[in-house]
């Protein structure tokens, strides 16, 4: 049985990925106004709406969903046939030289993934830096740079290598002598740490209703392990990832503030340079990548 793959996939990956018909635009060279009818050609030969569209938003509808998701998996794979054939008859190595965010996430979950790619792949040497240098200088000092946030460098390609929940939390101690925030305007008369991200969003779980909080902190630190631990010991209300605080609310050291309002999440993307010949060692660590962190959210799951 052939089976027609119909054209403009590719498009419609990157299209969902970037959350944005402009920025796919810039990262496949192309005008927004081509990306627009790619897309809706393939649409109208599979007979199905994929995405729903309005001036500010872009989402999947459920065939969409269903069809980004199979199609991400078979571009995956054909990746990884791609990369076996190639490492079959080469080995890889050299060096890759990463910069990426610190904290407990470069130390407990990235650091841990590239040890173990390098002893899959022996002849691979990995420099890694925590530093802050930002995404605009890895066109001449980093093969391959992990950021957490919003990015707006369109010379770069990114693939989101994962996500994660925000929690605000607070010691107990911190409200022996004042009452807990009822919604989030009641911030401002409380005391925020805070590192790199200025302005917390949130949105109500039943109204939808969004309020962005401009963070004044008492404490600015970009360093994860300074902010949880001021936090632990009541110096003030903090924003911070599932992982670096789901034990301490399980355990009764963090308290959760504001259940009815969610706080904006935080991808994690994986960013490269748009104009360099992207070496095999350093294609094969962008899949590793990928599929490490897609393993890790099916288990904990």
């Amino acid at each position: 049985m052939n089976t027609h793959f119909p054209e403009g996939i590719r498009e419609f990956l990157t299209v969902v990925e970037a959350q944005s018909f402009s920025k796919a635009a810039e990262q496949l060279n192309l005008s927004r106004a081509r990306i627009s009818q790619i897309i809706s050609r393939l649409e109208k030969e599979m007979g199905v709406q994929l995405l729903y569209r309005s001036t500010r938003s872009l989402s999947l509808s459920p065939a969409g969903e269903t069809f980004y998701q199979l199609s991400r998996q078979g571009v995956n794979q054909l990746e990884h046939a791609v990369l076996s054939a190639q490492n079959a008859h080469s080995s890889i190595g050299g060096q890759i030289r990463i910069n990426s965010v610190g904290g407990m996430f470069g130390e407990k979950i990235l650091a841990p993934m590239l040890i173990q790619f390098m002893h899959e792949n022996p002849k691979i040497e990995i420099e890694l830096s925590f530093s802050s240098t930002r995404e605009d200088l890895i066109e001449s000092q980093y093969d391959l740079v992990v950021r957490m946030g919003a990015l707006i460098n369109s010379n770069l390609i990114g693939r989101k290598l994962t996500q994660y929940t925000n929690h605000l939390v607070a010691s107990p101690t911190y409200f022996k002598t004042r009452p807990e925030p009822k919604s989030p305007k009641d911030l401002l008369e409380h005391g925020l740490i805070n590192g790199s991200v200025k302005r917390w969003l949130f949105t109500h779980a039943t109204s939808k209703e969004k309020y962005d909080l401009p963070v004044q902190g008492k404490l600015k630190c970009s360093n994860g392990h300074v902010v949880k631990q001021a936090t632990l010991e009541g110096a003030g209300i903090s924003r911070q990832p599932a992982y670096y605080v789901k034990e301490d609310i399980e355990s009764g050291h963090l308290i959760e503030l504001l259940p009815d309002w969610h706080i904006a999440h935080s991808d994690v993307t994986l960013l490269y340079p748009r104009s360099r010949n992207i070496s095999l060692r350093v294609k094969a660590l962008v899949h590793y990548l990928i599929e490490g962190f897609k393993m890790s959210a099916s288990k904990n799951s």
